[in-house]
């Protein structure tokens, strides 16, 4: 037993870590109505490590994660520049093309590299179980920092997220801000899918933050319950993987999903009270 709660502390630590920073971005996403655009940071993120594989550099080195950086905020300045007052075309359909670029150019190219396969793998699930602690401390100073900045400026970021118009009425750059949104929690996302990949990135902010909004509508109420459940799912994903051997990205999204599952039967059959 203390064997394995040794070996799963800094996993353990990571959801911590994850889920506490991803359960706020989660809020701002449903929010804006840009469901993909964690994923498509993701993609992007991991385009940029993509290209410095590709040109034999180390994908866990410092020089990868500068090309991810380098990436993510170019597709920061897009984002924000495409956002306009009056959308003829959908800002989710945008993200939605980016993606889709990053993505069949990250296959393009790996298809070139030696081990491309095993490295698309490696991006799309990551290897949240092997996580050591030399790697969380990084990420954990950068997600810190991040909160840290949010929570200094939360009220307009709040309010560009909730009411862009009356952001706008007030005289806030709402383009300046975007771009301070895009490009911090593209910071986020870059650590986020090193350490645990693609997929669970995708689902760590978009289900807690779904699940929350079933039942609250207080911002502060909504993160204390994305925080909650994505932490317990998220515990649970990562002890069924060691247990049964299964891969702890999988895992931990099937946990999620059933735990959203769950809540939107609690939400549709809980007895009314008068």
């Amino acid at each position: 037993m203390l064997e394995i709660i040794t070996f799963m502390a800094a996993p353990f630590a990571a959801c911590l870590v994850l889920i506490g920073i991803h359960g706020y971005f989660g809020l701002h996403v449903l929010e804006r109505q840009v469901i993909f655009i964690d994923i498509a940071l993701a993609q992007i993120a991991a385009l940029g490590t993509t290209v410095a594989f590709l040109m034999h550099i180390n994908p866990e080195s410092t020089l990868a994660y500068f090309f991810s950086l380098g990436f993510t905020l170019f597709i920061a300045i897009v984002y924000a520049l495409t956002r306009f007052k009056k959308q003829v075309i959908p800002q989710e359909a945008i993200i939605g093309i980016t993606y889709a670029i990053a993505a069949a150019a990250a296959l393009m190219l790996t298809d070139k590299a030696a081990g491309g396969a095993e490295h698309v793998t490696e991006m799309l699930t990551g290897s949240i179980l092997w996580v050591k602690w030399s790697e969380l401390l990084p990420c954990a100073i950068v997600y810190i920092g991040v909160g840290i900045f949010h929570f200094i400026f939360r009220k307009k970021f709040i309010l560009i997220s909730k009411d862009p118009e009356k952001a706008r009425a007030q005289g806030i750059p709402i383009k300046l801000w975007d771009f301070l949104f895009y490009a911090s929690f593209g910071l986020v996302i870059i650590h986020s899918v090193r350490m645990s990949g693609v997929l669970v990135v995708f689902a760590i902010l978009v289900i807690p933050s779904t699940t929350s909004a079933l039942f609250a509508i207080d911002w502060g109420k909504r993160v204390i319950i994305a925080w909650i459940m994505g932490t317990v799912a998220s515990i649970l994903g990562l002890v069924c993987s060691y247990v049964l051997d299964f891969s702890s990205g999988p895992a931990v999204v099937c946990f999620l999903g059933l735990f959203l599952i769950l809540s939107s039967l609690l939400k549709k059959y809980k007895p009314q009270t008068t």
